[in-house]
């Protein structure tokens, strides 16, 4: 098999495709139908091929009181909540947090129950992955947008690194080149936004210079460009009280996790989850995920949640444990909705077609760094 060059864009939708003239003349295309979540999943299923049941964790954050990093200083995060009143004086005392090095971020994640929750995803891109990827693979040189500090700059930085290392070297390694600017300018300035569609043209110049230059050294080369999900712009909000509903986490039986588009709960006690469901079914713009979708996705483990709920798409929870705001732009909806699908993409015909997963991405990398 022949060396790649891998391009992984973060949150590119297909149907965004037709707006990058050079990469939708690529000759094998596909969806990509990711599972239900965020990137630290779907990131991490495209380069080891592994579901959530697999890898241990779904989401970033999870809750485990007894093993929580945050446990030893409950009684103080308790006592410092009443901060959470007030956005700029939130704001400083998580900051103050994430410099403790316990987390890579707490988000808005409230006081009182931080030390109850731990934060057990990362994803294969980011150096809290502690698990086997092809990102350690012995044939694969990688770039990845992390090692540079400025975030703004650090697709244009990577796109630079990798294009150096192209042209000086006359026989290239195979090569991972990550970018995520995409991902956040849907966030906050919207699909389909003057600065998205400007951003979309830096992206394939990007691609096709890369490309190009990758190809000229290696002519038999193979260049596979992927994203790990879409994404669609935000039109309703949701706003859930389940403490007002059902009673303070701690003294109720339950706890909760409210992410963008995901809301987890955990609860033993069959009447408390009942009054639970009751209150949730009854909210428009939210829907329990099945068993069977919970089975398919690959997220069936009980410390994921006794109760998952999604958002309907263009819904965002607001506010949530993810943020305070609404966003304009948002993923993590169910991937029966096309605007959730990802791009697959290789320079070789028969490579992709149709719909594929995230695992069947990782099959064919695999494939061509093995050499089989």
């Amino acid at each position: 098999m022949s060396q790649t060059l891998t391009i992984f864009i973060d949150g590119l939708p297909f149907d965004q495709l037709e707006k990058l003239p050079y990469t939708r003349e690529f000759a094998s295309r596909a969806r990509l139908i990711p599972i239900l979540g965020y990137s630290v999943n779907c990131q991490t299923e495209l380069f080891t091929g592994k579901r959530p049941d697999d890898l241990g964790f779904w989401c970033e954050w999870t809750y485990s009181p007894d093993t929580a990093s945050f446990r030893g200083f409950g009684p103080l995060l308790r006592g410092l909540s009443f901060v959470d009143r007030w956005y700029y004086a939130k704001r400083v005392v998580h900051k103050l947090l994430d410099r403790m090095r316990l987390a890579s971020a707490t988000k808005n994640i409230p006081l009182a129950y931080l030390a109850n929750f731990e934060e057990t995803g990362h994803s294969a891109l980011t150096p809290g992955f502690d698990q086997d990827s092809l990102l350690s693979h012995a044939k694969l040189k990688v770039f990845l947008h992390t090692r540079f500090p400025v975030v703004a700059r650090r697709d244009q930085d990577n796109f630079e690194d990798a294009k150096k290392y192209l042209d000086e070297n006359e026989s290239p390694e195979s090569m991972l080149v990550t970018f995520t600017r995409i991902d956040g300018c849907s966030h906050w300035a919207g699909v389909g936004s003057e600065p998205y569609d400007e951003l979309l043209v830096v992206q394939d110049g990007y691609i096709r210079e890369l490309s190009e230059a990758f190809l000229a050294k290696v002519p038999d080369g193979t260049v596979l460009v992927v994203s790990d999900h879409g994404m669609v712009n935000v039109t309703d909000h949701v706003r859930i009280d389940l403490e007002n509903a059902i009673g303070r986490p701690d003294t109720s039986g339950y706890a909760y996790f409210s992410d963008g588009t995901i809301l987890r709960v955990w609860c033993d006690d069959d009447a408390v989850r009942e009054r639970i469901v009751s209150y949730l079914d009854a909210i428009q713009g939210i829907e329990l995920l099945s068993d069977e979708d919970r089975k398919r996705f690959g997220i069936t483990r009980p410390e994921f949640g006794a109760l998952v709920y999604h958002s309907l798409e263009g819904y965002q929870l607001v506010p949530s444990f993810w943020g305070p705001k609404p966003s304009v732009g948002m993923h993590g909806y169910h991937p029966r909705y096309p605007s959730q699908h990802g791009i697959c993409l290789s320079s070789r015909e028969g490579d992709f077609e149709g719909q594929v997963s995230a695992t069947d991405f990782y099959d064919t990398l695999s494939r061509y760094l093995d050499g089989a």
